[in-house]
């Protein structure tokens, strides 16, 4: 249709202006929250890490893999380290949910994805990783979509030079660049001039998008201006302030008050509920919520009380009294 083949043209096609999305986050960038960022001018979005063995295991069935038209362009993000449940539950993917994109995760730090031979554990195995991106992209070749890789500089210590060759013979259409070693977890700055010198390495032979502590308008130009990347991913920021893509089309700053983000969790809900139960929608809002209300004077008084009630009905009532209450925004 139309629509799907514009918006694959939107990630494949070189533009002008870079592109600027959401970041895959464990436990958060589901459909509801990728829907409302798509809406607040976000570019693209992407799925959280899910596990190949996962979907082989229990199919496509469950709200993470839930994928509605508005939060397109999307890219879907697997983690493994095995050639054939991955290669299963990309095929699963590209056929059932068409995403504009297929993702591996070769950065995710986290122990327990490490210890399973996954995410970031494959930096410290790059003919592994190229053999496991060589197949996985030509999978997604044969869909029709881009391939890419969420990497880091390297396991313990910076390797981008040797990844990069790797994952360049391997035929990635575009590389993700977060630019710590998986060691470092998020400590430290992130070497944006490592993605320039990424962009360098790479030419014309693939994409570039970088990450990593762009936290706000200011940060996104400088991030830009550093390195010359195709575009950047939002993460951690996005959580506190979904409204910063907003920020970044009509280039100016602002402030939320209580009453408008109230609205935004709102719109959330009504995007969970079109595919979870209201018990689900509720413990689903209620990591958000002390997100959504950073920087608002009084939120410490008010989040515990909010993150104890027992169903939306009394969720509600808590935030529309305090929407009310205008002292809370002085």
């Amino acid at each position: 249709d139309e629509m799907g083949a514009e918006q694959k043209t939107k990630t494949n096609n070189s533009q002008s202006a870079p592109l600027i999305g959401l970041a895959p986050l464990a436990g958060f960038t589901e459909s509801a929250f990728r829907r409302l960022c798509r809406e607040l001018g976000a570019d693209f979005t992407w799925t959280e890490l899910i596990s190949a063995d996962f979907l082989v295991n229990r199919g496509l069935n469950g709200p993470l893999c839930h994928v509605s038209a508005a939060e397109r362009p999307l890219r879907f993000q697997l983690h493994g380290s095995q050639e054939k449940p991955l290669v299963q539950a990309a095929r699963l993917v590209l056929e059932e949910i068409q995403p504009e994109g297929l993702d591996l995760n070769a950065g995710c730090p986290a122990r327990k994805i490490v210890k399973a031979e996954a995410g970031a554990a494959l930096l410290a195995a790059p003919k592994k990783l190229a053999r496991l991106a060589r197949t996985l992209a030509e999978l997604a070749h044969a869909y029709g979509v881009d391939f890419s890789v969420k990497f880091r500089l390297g396991f313990a210590r910076d390797e981008l030079e040797r990844l990069t060759e790797a994952l360049l013979g391997a035929g990635v259409d575009l590389l993700v660049l977060h630019p710590r070693t998986a060691k470092e977890g998020f400590r430290g700055r992130a070497r944006w001039e490592r993605i320039r010198d990424l962009v360098r390495l790479v030419g014309d032979e693939a994409w570039v998008f970088g990450s990593g502590d762009v936290k706000s308008l200011a940060d996104v130009k400088a991030f830009f201006a550093c390195t010359g990347a195709h575009g950047v991913l939002i993460g951690r920021a996005a959580l506190s302030r979904p409204w910063i893509f907003r920020e970044c089309k009509t280039g100016e700053e602002r402030e939320l008050s209580l009453a408008q983000r109230v609205a935004l969790l709102k719109q959330l809900e009504r995007y969970l509920l079109s595919y979870r139960p209201p018990k689900d929608c509720l413990r689903v809002l209620k990591t958000f919520a002390p997100k959504f209300f950073k920087g608002i004077s009084g939120r410490r008084k008010f989040t515990p009380a909010l993150l104890k009630v027992p169903d939306l009905a009394s969720f509600w009532e808590i935030l529309e009294a305090l929407a009310g209450d205008d002292r809370l925004e002085k």
